[in-house]
């Protein structure tokens, strides 16, 4: 028997795959059949042969497995003609049952009831075994008159039919050693027959029956009666004395005895106060088990056109949005030349190597691990010029490769895309370029102090030379090392100065709520510093200013 599956509708339509008893559908190489589609998972669905039965079976991908238009939660039986659904591919089914296979006819038994008659030798289904006559038997000896009233003779067509020589070999001489010898042995009396006709015999009732209740039972009841208001119990020293050794030999009854002998006051507020446990208890259970985000908005597909950040974040955890498996994001580069991207995000709870990051179906690397302060910085990625469509939609994919099996967290936010146009020309007019672009970012860099933006300047600079560097082919490579390592360099002193005047900020706000205009033009200040948006400390100003201008603050000099 076999399988195959021919897609019907989808980026491979028309292809089939014909298998003998398993094949493994995903979007990655490793499987038997990659399914060319955005909704499909790593290792996605399988098709498997139990039983001289095939069934389908979702591999706990993100986005499911349908069997004929309906979600499948367990694997299903398939038939032919059925369709097999992973986003928008749809696999036609088709069952080949191998007709050698097919059960052939029970023999029929030549064989009489004697087993005397062999087989005939041209029916070639006979079943030949060989043939053993079963010993003759013998005459059963009438028990004598000990036994004859409990005993019936045999019925006449009960008695043995072959009475011949066979019978009579069985004598004293030559007989069979396994052979029944009747020998009078009297029936034990207790084995007599009762007469049908004689009524049942009524026992007396026992006299243990009636005996009174054990002092441990009724000492243990005398408690419960006592815990439980009613009128108490009497009981005898030797009961109670007996109650106590008894109970004191279990944890349990030693706790029991430990209750009974508290005052009632004491049993009353120990009471009230293990209801209090178990009330808080359960309280702190379902504040743990209620979900900490509730979201009313759709969940967003694709960045935003106008290159602002989507805040909200994605993953497994504590997101605003629960996707385990992967985020897939869609934007488009529209521009009159060939154009270079830079993907900017955010990132955390995430280890080396763990979720991949992929541009229209191309692997560009892998999310770098978690450092010290994962919450305050910003990551980058150049998206190459080669890979970038101009004329349609770009997919860019985040993808948790330990989820599935596992259930690993991790977090993604403050997503946008950053689209530099960059000219159409040759290696040498590049190479000329970026070095007139590199000798204006070292003459910024040594003038750092005298103007507030001329060291986001050179850091601005040096990233555009490497960004038109990294979009042409054949571009010098030492070149592309300096404006590199140059960018890197100044960035850590950009960083300095934000997080500096962002301090600043803090320390006002916090130590003197009362300054509100002050507080506020440090912020008013930072645009200064950093004028455009692609490091991060402009939007984060931002992002504070309209956040504080919610807040109920008094202004500078009232209140003092």
């Amino acid at each position: 028997m076999g399988f195959q599956l021919t897609v019907t509708k989808g980026a491979a339509a028309g292809e089939s795959y014909t298998f003998a008893d398993e094949a493994k559908l995903g979007r990655t190489a490793d499987n038997d059949v990659v399914v060319k589609d955005q909704a499909a998972s790593r290792s996605h669905a399988r098709v498997y042969e139990d039983g001289g039965k095939y069934f389908v079976e979702d591999l706990g991908s993100a986005n499911g497995t349908r069997l004929n238009a309906s979600p499948i939660k367990q694997p299903k039986e398939l038939k032919s003609g059925d369709s097999i659904v992973i986003g928008d591919t749809v696999f036609k089914v088709t069952l080949e049952l191998d007709e050698t296979l097919a059960p052939q006819s029970a023999p029929s038994s030549t064989m009489d009831e004697s087993g005397d008659e062999p087989p005939a030798d041209d029916d070639p289904h006979a079943t030949r075994l060989p043939t053993r006559r079963a010993p003759p038997r013998r005459a059963a000896a009438r028990p004598d008159s000990t036994n004859a009233d409990d005993d019936e003779a045999p019925a006449d067509d009960e008695a043995p039919a072959d009475t011949g020589d066979e019978a009579a070999s069985t004598g004293d001489e030559g007989g069979d050693v396994n052979s029944t010898m009747f020998v009078d042995v009297p029936k034990p009396k207790a084995l007599a027959r009762r007469s049908q006709s004689a009524a049942p015999v009524q026992r007396p009732p026992r006299a243990e029956a009636v005996e009174r209740e054990r002092p441990s039972r009724r000492g243990a009841a005398a408690l419960a009666k006592q815990d439980e208001g009613d009128e108490p119990v009497e009981l005898s020293a030797a009961d109670r004395a007996r109650m106590r050794r008894q109970l004191n030999q279990s944890a349990s009854g030693r706790v029991q005895l430990l209750w009974s002998d508290l005052p009632k006051p004491a049993r009353a507020l120990l009471g009230g106060f293990g209801a209090l446990l178990v009330v808080g208890t359960l309280g702190f259970a379902a504040w743990v088990a209620w979900p900490t985000n509730v979201v009313n908005k759709p969940e967003p597909r694709a960045f935003r056109a106008d290159g602002s950040p989507l805040e909200d974040s994605f993953g497994l955890g504590k997101v605003t949005f629960q996707t385990p498996d992967q985020k897939a994001f869609t934007f488009s580069a529209t521009a009159p030349t060939r154009v270079v991207g830079v993907l900017h995000y955010q990132a955390s709870n995430v280890s080396a190597d763990e979720v991949n990051i992929n541009l229209n179906g191309t692997d560009l690397g892998s999310v770098p691990a978690d450092d010290i302060d994962p919450d305050s910085r910003e990551l980058e990625l150049v998206l190459p010029a080669t890979l970038l469509k101009t004329k349609e939609e770009n997919l860019v994919v985040f993808d948790n490769t330990r989820n599935p099996p596992g259930d690993d967290p991790w977090k993604i936010w403050n997503l946008w895309v950053e689209i530099i146009p960059v000219p159409d020309m040759s290696a040498d007019e590049a190479r000329r370029r970026a070095q007139t672009e590199i000798d204006k970012a070292a003459k910024d860099y040594e003038l750092r102090e005298v103007g507030a933006a001329n060291l986001f300047r050179a850091w601005k600079t040096y990233r555009e030379a490497w960004l038109l560097l990294e979009a042409t082919p054949d571009a010098p490579a030492e070149l592309t090392t300096i404006a590199r390592t140059r960018m890197k360099e100044i960035r850590p002193e950009l960083d300095r100065k934000c997080n500096g005047m962002l301090v600043k900020f803090q320390t006002i706000v916090n130590t003197r709520p009362n300054a509100y205009e002050e507080g506020r033009q440090v912020l008013e200040h930072i645009p200064e510093y950093f004028p455009t948006r692609e490091h991060p400390c402009h939007n984060v100003s931002k992002a504070m200013l309209r956040s504080i201008d919610g807040l109920d603050f008094e202004p500078a000099g009232e209140g003092e």
